[in-house]
Protein backbone atom coordinates (compact mmCIF):
# COMPACT_ATOMS: atom_id res chain seq x y z
CA UNK A 1 0.00 0.00 0.00
CA UNK A 2 1.41 3.39 -0.95
CA UNK A 3 1.92 6.15 1.62
CA UNK A 4 -0.85 8.22 0.03
CA UNK A 5 -3.30 5.32 0.16
CA UNK A 6 -2.31 4.59 3.75
CA UNK A 7 -2.84 8.26 4.67
CA UNK A 8 -6.27 8.28 3.02
CA UNK A 9 -7.15 5.07 4.85
CA UNK A 10 -6.13 6.64 8.17
CA UNK A 11 -8.24 9.73 7.45
CA UNK A 12 -11.20 7.54 6.55
CA UNK A 13 -10.81 5.61 9.81
CA UNK A 14 -10.83 8.82 11.83
CA UNK A 15 -13.81 10.28 9.95
CA UNK A 16 -15.69 6.98 10.27
CA UNK A 17 -14.98 6.75 14.00
CA UNK A 18 -15.78 10.33 15.03
CA UNK A 19 -19.59 9.84 15.10
CA UNK A 20 -19.22 6.82 17.39
CA UNK A 21 -16.94 8.80 19.72
CA UNK A 22 -19.45 11.66 19.79
CA UNK A 23 -22.30 9.21 20.44
CA UNK A 24 -20.35 7.85 23.39
CA UNK A 25 -20.01 11.38 24.79
CA UNK A 26 -23.65 12.29 24.10
CA UNK A 27 -25.02 9.18 25.82
CA UNK A 28 -23.43 10.46 29.02
CA UNK A 29 -25.67 13.54 28.86
CA UNK A 30 -28.92 12.32 27.28
CA UNK A 31 -30.68 8.96 27.04
CA UNK A 32 -29.88 6.67 24.10
CA UNK A 33 -33.54 6.79 23.03
CA UNK A 34 -33.46 10.58 22.82
CA UNK A 35 -30.17 10.49 20.93
CA UNK A 36 -31.53 8.07 18.33
CA UNK A 37 -34.69 10.18 18.00
CA UNK A 38 -32.68 13.39 17.53
CA UNK A 39 -30.37 11.85 14.91
CA UNK A 40 -33.35 10.40 13.04
CA UNK A 41 -35.25 13.70 13.19
CA UNK A 42 -32.26 15.64 11.83
CA UNK A 43 -31.88 13.15 8.98
CA UNK A 44 -35.60 13.33 8.22
CA UNK A 45 -35.52 17.13 8.07
CA UNK A 46 -32.54 17.08 5.72
CA UNK A 47 -34.20 14.53 3.42
CA UNK A 48 -37.67 16.14 3.50
CA UNK A 49 -37.26 18.15 0.25
CA UNK A 50 -36.46 14.94 -1.63
CA UNK A 51 -39.38 13.14 -0.04
CA UNK A 52 -41.83 15.87 -0.94
CA UNK A 53 -40.62 16.02 -4.55
CA UNK A 54 -40.75 12.27 -5.22
CA UNK A 55 -43.02 10.76 -2.60
CA UNK A 56 -44.79 8.12 -4.73
CA UNK A 57 -41.62 6.37 -5.99
CA UNK A 58 -40.17 6.66 -2.50
CA UNK A 59 -43.23 5.02 -0.98
CA UNK A 60 -43.03 2.14 -3.46
CA UNK A 61 -39.29 1.78 -2.84
CA UNK A 62 -39.82 1.73 0.94
CA UNK A 63 -42.50 -0.94 0.62
CA UNK A 64 -40.23 -3.11 -1.55
CA UNK A 65 -36.96 -2.56 0.27
CA UNK A 66 -38.08 -2.20 3.89
CA UNK A 67 -41.60 -3.52 4.32
CA UNK A 68 -41.12 -6.63 2.20
CA UNK A 69 -37.93 -7.84 3.86
CA UNK A 70 -39.33 -7.31 7.36
CA UNK A 71 -42.42 -9.32 6.50
CA UNK A 72 -40.53 -12.12 4.76
CA UNK A 73 -37.63 -12.32 7.22
CA UNK A 74 -39.93 -12.74 10.19
CA UNK A 75 -41.23 -16.01 8.77
CA UNK A 76 -37.96 -16.99 7.05
CA UNK A 77 -36.04 -17.05 10.33
CA UNK A 78 -38.51 -19.65 11.59
CA UNK A 79 -38.22 -21.90 8.53
CA UNK A 80 -34.67 -21.54 7.15
CA UNK A 81 -31.20 -21.22 8.62
CA UNK A 82 -29.79 -17.82 9.56
CA UNK A 83 -26.98 -18.24 7.04
CA UNK A 84 -29.46 -18.69 4.19
CA UNK A 85 -31.42 -15.67 5.44
CA UNK A 86 -28.18 -13.63 5.38
CA UNK A 87 -27.52 -14.72 1.78
CA UNK A 88 -31.01 -13.66 0.79
CA UNK A 89 -30.52 -10.28 2.45
CA UNK A 90 -27.33 -9.79 0.46
CA UNK A 91 -29.41 -10.04 -2.73
CA UNK A 92 -31.26 -6.79 -1.95
CA UNK A 93 -29.01 -4.65 -4.23
CA UNK A 94 -29.73 -7.03 -7.10
CA UNK A 95 -33.44 -6.55 -6.54
CA UNK A 96 -32.88 -2.80 -6.79
CA UNK A 97 -31.24 -3.26 -10.17
CA UNK A 98 -34.13 -5.42 -11.39
CA UNK A 99 -36.86 -2.96 -10.34
CA UNK A 100 -35.03 0.24 -11.31
CA UNK A 101 -36.35 0.20 -14.92
CA UNK A 102 -39.86 0.37 -13.47
CA UNK A 103 -39.02 3.83 -12.13
CA UNK A 104 -37.50 5.31 -15.27
CA UNK A 105 -33.85 4.34 -14.94
CA UNK A 106 -32.76 3.43 -18.45
CA UNK A 107 -28.94 3.43 -18.28
CA UNK A 108 -26.91 0.42 -17.24
CA UNK A 109 -25.41 -0.22 -13.85
CA UNK A 110 -21.97 1.04 -14.85
CA UNK A 111 -20.19 -2.27 -15.26
CA UNK A 112 -17.93 -2.74 -18.24
CA UNK A 113 -17.74 -0.34 -21.17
Amino acid sequence: MSRGALGLFAVMCVVWGIPYFLIRIAVGEISPVMLVFARTAIGALILMPIVLAKWIPLLVFAALEIGGPWFFLSSAEQNISSSLAALLISCVPLIGIVVSPLFGRQEGIGLGA
